[in-house]
């Protein structure tokens, strides 16, 4: 049965591009109703175990929305599965650079080896499987708004390219582009948040990293970049999936973790034929 996006809608409106082909071809910032208390979820990387650990525990802890930062796809066996499961929760999604690599092959040539292999093999079974799929993801927004003063991007809020925010070094600059008081990012597969003061364009960017348990309150004189951490591709040295939860009510978010069956996902990993390196990275959380 062909699926309908349900990440997208007609009203959307057009204020920033993420680029040429991708302001043609996809429709690039829609907004939303945000509801009060948000489940933040980022990289799953085609790893339905580490995926499914975190959705049971979002539904223990009670969200009124999931968001998904995109990178649904890549590394792992699991692909088709993941994308239903976070369509079918009726997921707030933007697109992240491994669907985009789906959608422009030579985007997945400036990939490492490892990256490059995976994204090809995921193309090729969801072509093969479900072709219904790739018209969803051509329909993901680059960047969404939600009314509560809330914006939502893979990558970074700077229009044109891919840009990693690991440091105050690189949100810096990235703050420019910010024109909510919180912005939600994946990509860098790190959880922590960048803050800057309002009212001074020099103000020094202060990070700290997400380490599972903390709650950090979002004060009101502030902006926020803020990044879940990865589902399915941990890299802070915490093999376990990644995700947050962000209270917009009490303007607080919370990181957290969910343990999974690793040697599992790493077997699946194995037999679908993806490269030995992103099965045992698993365990490694790098």
């Amino acid at each position: 049965m062909k699926r309908e996006s349900r990440s997208s809608e007609s009203g959307m409106q057009s204020r920033r591009k993420r680029g040429d082909w991708r302001s043609m071809t996809l429709r690039s910032v829609s907004r939303k109703a945000a509801a009060m208390r948000l489940g933040i979820i980022s990289d799953i990387h085609g790893n339905l175990l580490a995926l499914e650990s975190v959705l049971a525990a979002l539904d223990a802890a009670g969200i009124d929305r999931l968001i998904c930062l995109g990178d649904v796809v890549g590394y792992g066996p699991d692909p088709i599965e993941c994308l239903d499961l976070v369509f079918d929760r009726d997921a707030v999604m933007v697109i992240g650079n491994h669907e985009e690599a789906m959608l422009r092959p030579e985007i997945a040539k400036s990939f490492r080896d490892v990256a490059r292999e995976a994204i090809e093999w995921t193309s090729r079974r969801i072509q093969a499987l479900r072709p219904d799929l790739i018209e969803c993801i051509e329909r993901l927004p680059g960047m969404v708004y939600l009314e509560s003063d809330l914006m939502l991007v893979h990558d970074s809020p700077i229009p044109g390219g891919r840009r990693y925010l690991l440091n105050e070094a690189a949100a810096a600059p990235a703050f420019r582009g910010v024109d909510t008081s919180i912005c939600l990012v994946g990509h860098t597969h790190l959880p922590g948040c960048f803050r800057r003061r309002d009212g001074d364009r020099d103000a020094t960017v202060e990070s700290r990293p997400g380490s599972p348990g903390v709650s950090v309150e979002l004060e009101s004189d502030a902006r926020y970049i803020l990044n879940p951490g990865s589902v399915g591709q941990p890299r802070d040295g915490d093999p376990r999936a990644a995700y947050a939860i962000l209270d917009l009510e009490d303007r607080a978010i919370s990181w957290r973790r969910a343990g999974y069956d690793i040697p599992a996902a790493q077997s699946r990993a194995l037999a679908s034929g993806l490269p030995a390196r992103a099965a045992e990275r698993l365990a490694l959380g790098a």
